[in-house]
Parts: structure tokens; C-alpha cells; sequence
């Protein structure tokens, strides 16, 4: 098949299937992360203190890391129409029952009922990338889906903080409305997943016959290849190379998971209102869609993948360090969040071809759960430790530093596990 029409395949399954996957990981992303605009209410109105908020928050991903393998197990025995399908419906439902907290304890049940809901989408929707794009167009498509996410993120916090308005409406505060009605799209969405999904080209009706086949072959071939790298899971797990990625994983999470929890909070302190904060939290993530759209087609257009990541994650440690250093003055502390939300959002969709090269067929539904099942441990630690820290010290200035800090080694040992991944690129993309 020539440059053109293999384009225009790659195009036709693009437009079918990232639509959907990426609008489920916006309502993926917002359902998990508008508790950050719901706590300028929620945290005074139940009585939370930082870190009672931070072992809510952080509660999500007790289950989320517990139930990423089964889940992903579930995906490869049901398919994924059926079983994303099913999935965003649970969250849905498990989102909008957050209105219903009364403390602590209900808080944290919920937030964990949450995390069994939400926990084999982005480990399923990367396995189920393998079925579809060849190595040397995942990466885009990556970075349009985790795209969806840090959109979800930016658009979230000025819509949340509208809808905190609502205030007093139908005897219901402005908190509890942000999670019903956030929670309908997914509920919604769920029902149009086995009409739109296919679980492999050989299974889509929307392509032809001769598209699938050749679709089908080029991974195949593309698996075939890497028949080097097909090792069981176990003897993976105990790779130098593995380890280190999800080592450099889970810090960089320190980053993404110790600023979307409180990026609102720390904007706050500075004196601004409820509504100013929610629009200013949205910058961060708003300037890592760009960074994931740049970084994604500049590691695609080159094949290289290991520095991409590295330049990133430093550029997200940078900016943590800068708002760290910089708390309390209101101009710094904003361009140090924002570089590190630039920073971090170009990171995430070019780090994961890294694991997804060296596994093969046999090893990348479970490699990528475990990966993201240990790397999301940060999704629990680091709100503690954020929380904790802005009790004890009263700004947020020390966790900063921190989670920076913990930014610089995990690009560190993105480097030293010496992956060398470099994809060809495409025809029409070196022309």
C-alpha cells in the first residue's frame, strides 16, 4: 500500500476510534479531578483539613493500582467494546455518588469505589492502541488521547467553578451539583461504546476488507519483529529496564498528581476568588495540551523517543522548582506552574512508547497495567505528602520542592534505563 493510501487508513481509523477513547478519558480525567474546584467548598463545608482531603483524594488510587491488572485481564478475555464500555458507566455512577458525602470515612469510600471503576481505562485504551496504530503512528494518536485528559483538566476547573454557583438550588450545595452533573456525560457516553468500538480491524465494519488486512499485517509484522523482546511478564518484572521506567514512572507522577489535586488550592492562597482560581488552574493544564501535541509529533517526525521524555520531564521538575522557590509572589509562582504543566502534560504520551516497544504482544497488556499500577502509587502518596506539608509548613512551598526534586530523578532514570526506541517514521511524514 502506497504513502497516500496508507494515510488515508490510518486517517479513517483515527477519526473512528480516538474521538470516543478520548472524550471517555476527558470524562475519565474531570470525574477524578473536579474534586480539586469542589474543595474551595467541600473541604469548609465538611470540615477537612489538608491532609483529611489529601487521604480522600489520594484514596482513588489505593483501588486504581489494586485492580489495573485484573481489569486489563477482563479487557483481554471480553474485548474492549464490551469492557470500556462497561467501565465508563461504573465511574459514572461512582462520580456522582461523591454528592453524597457526609465526612471522612464516606469520602473515602467513595473516592476508592471510584478507583475500582476508573482503573482499567488508560492501562486498556494504550493495550487496545496496539491493536490499531503501528509503532510509528502511536505516538500522535497517544498524544491526542492523553490530550483529551489535560483539556478535561483545563476546561474542568472554570466549568466546576460555575457550576459551584449553583449554590443552595434544589436544597443541594454548589459541590455536590459539580459531581452530578459531571457525572452524566460518562454514564451517557457508555452507552454508545459497543456501537462505535471494534476490538480488532478484522472485526470493524467501517473498514474494508483490504484495509483491515493490510492493517492487520503491517502489526503483525511489526510484532513479529520484535519477537526478541517477547519475554513473560515475570522475567520482565524483574528487568533492570523495566524497573527503572516504572520507577521514573511513578516520580514523575509526584508531579502530575501533586499539582492536579491542588493547582486551585495553592492559586487560592494567593488571594484570588473561588471563580478568578478555577479560570487561572486552568492555564497549567491548557499549556500542557500543547506540550503533548508538540512533543508527541516531534518525537513521531524524528522516531526518538528517550530524550523527548527526558527534555520533558525536566522542563515539568523546572517549573515545580520555580514555584517552590518562588511561593507568595503571585506572577513567579503562576509561571512556574504553568511551565510545569507544560512540561508534564508533553512527558506522559511520549513515555509511554517506551514500554510499549520493549514489551512484545504476549507481555504488553500486563506490562503496561503493572507499570501503571506501581507508577500511580504517587496518586495516593502524593497528595499526602502534599497535604501533610501544607499543614505543617503552612504554604505550599516545600512540597513543591519536593515533587520537583523527585521530577529530576525520574528523568534521570528514563536515561539510564537506555531504551533505545526509534521508530521509522512514515513515508509521508519524511517527505
Amino acid at each position: 500500500m502506497g504513502p497516500v493510501l496508507e494515510a488515508a487508513v490510518m486517517r479513517k481509523v483515527a477519526w473512528r476510534l480516538l474521538p470516543f477513547v478520548g472524550l471517555g478519558y476527558f470524562f475519565n480525567a474531570l470525574d477524578r479531578s473536579n474534586v480539586a474546584i469542589a474543595a474551595l467548598t467541600m473541604n469548609k463545608s465538611l470540615g477537612f483539613t489538608a491532609a483529611e482531603y489529601g487521604l480522600g483524594a489520594g484514596a482513588f488510587f489505593w483501588s486504581y493500582v489494586l485492580f489495573q491488572v485484573p481489569s486489563n485481564v477482563m479487557l483481554a478475555k471480553l474485548g474492549a467494546r464490551r469492557w470500556l464500555s462497561t467501565i465508563m458507566l461504573a465511574w459514572g455512577l461512582c462520580s456522582g455518588a461523591t454528592a453524597l458525602v457526609t465526612g471522612v470515612t464516606s469520602f473515602v469510600v467513595v473516592r476508592f469505589a471510584l478507583g475500582v471503576a476508573e482503573a482499567g481505562y488508560f492501562a486498556g485504551v494504550t493495550y487496545f492502541m496496539t491493536y490499531w496504530f503501528p509503532g510509528r503512528y502511536r505516538g500522535r494518536a497517544m498524544g491526542v488521547f492523553f490530550a483529551f485528559s489535560a483539556i478535561a483538566v483545563s476546561l474542568g476547573s472554570p466549568i466546576s467553578g460555575t457550576i459551584v454557583g449553583l449554590h443552595g438550588w434544589l436544597g443541594l450545595q454548589g459541590w455536590q451539583w459539580i459531581f452530578l452533573i459531571e457525572a452524566a456525560p460518562s454514564v451517557l457516553l457508555a452507552l454508545f461504546g459497543p456501537f462505535i468500538l471494534a476490538d480488532r480491524p478484522s472485526r470493524a465494519s467501517w473498514l474494508t476488507s483490504g484495509e483491515a488486512g493490510w492493517l492487520e499485517d503491517v502489526l503483525h509484522r511489526e510484532q513479529s519483529a520484535k519477537e526478541g523482546h517477547v519475554i513473560p511478564i515475570m522475567v520482565a518484572l524483574r528487568s533492570r529496564r523495566l524497573i527503572l521506567l516504572t520507577l521514573a514512572y511513578l516520580g514523575n507522577g509526584f508531579g502530575v498528581y501533586g499539582t492536579v489535586f491542588f493547582v486551585p488550592l495553592i492559586i487560592k492562597d494567593l488571594g484570588f476568588s473561588n471563580l478568578t482560581t478555577s479560570w487561572l488552574a486552568a492555564l497549567p493544564a491548557g499549556l500542557g495540551v500543547i506540550g503533548m501535541i508538540l512533543f508527541s509529533r516531534s518525537s513521531d517526525r524524528s522516531g526518538e523517543r528517550v530524550w523527548h521524555v527526558v527534555v520533558a520531564m525536566g522542563l515539568g521538575a523546572a517549573g515545580l522548582l520555580l514555584t517552590g522557590i518562588m511561593i507568595g509572589s503571585a506572577p513567579l509562582e503562576l509561571a512556574g506552574l504553568c511551565l510545569a504543566g507544560f512540561g508534564i502534560g508533553a512527558d506522559l504520551p511520549v513515555f509511554w512508547n517506551l514500554p510499549t516497544a520493549y514489551l512484545g504482544a504476549a507481555t504488553a497488556a500486563a506490562g503496561i497495567a503493572v507499570i501503571n499500577s506501581v507508577g500511580n502509587l504517587s496518586g495516593y502518596l502524593a497528595p499526602q505528602l502534599v497535604g501533610l506539608l501544607r499543614d505543617r509548613t503552612g504554604d505550599y512551598g516545600a512540597a513543591m520542592l519536593v515533587c520537583g526534586g523527585l521530577m529530576v530523578v525520574s528523568a534521570a532514570l528514563v536515561r539510564l534505563a537506555g531504551v533505545r526506541v526509534v521508530d521509522v517514521p512514515p513515508a509521508s511524514v519524511r517527505a
